[in-house]
């Protein structure tokens, strides 16, 4: 089974990044990618119209079919997903609404604030 891990945040010293790549170290046939090593454009029906999709979401999703199974690590802002990671998953689910179907997915986050505790 290979397992492909990430974190949902775009910061260079992320928390769930740093929990990811433990989790991942734990797990055998498994990789850590980092998101923002993508760069995709803020979603908008109008350049997915005029421009098509971009060829970056098309990197991205290639290389995280090729997994059977996830580890993602969410970040939260203000109570919600972060932009960033919402981001990327309404690309992918454009590129192919079913880039999910059939994959197994840990899912984690992590926080230093008072309600991550």
């Amino acid at each position: 089974m290979k397992i492909i891990a990430f974190a949902g945040s775009n910061s260079q010293h992320s928390i769930n990044h740093q929990l990811v790549s433990f989790a991942s170290s734990l797990m055998e046939n498994s990789e850590t990618i980092r998101l923002n090593d993508y760069t995709l454009p803020m979603y908008s029906i109008d350049v997915e119209q005029n421009e098509g999709i971009p060829n970056e979401v098309k990197r991205l999703a290639k290389d995280l079919a090729i997994a059977d199974a996830y580890i993602i690590s969410v970040s939260e802002h203000n109570g919600n997903v972060s932009a960033f990671f919402k981001n990327c998953l309404d690309w992918l689910s454009r590129h192919d609404r079913d880039f999910l179907k059939g994959k197994k997915i840990i899912l984690l986050s992590t926080s230093p604030g008072g309600k991550g505790v």
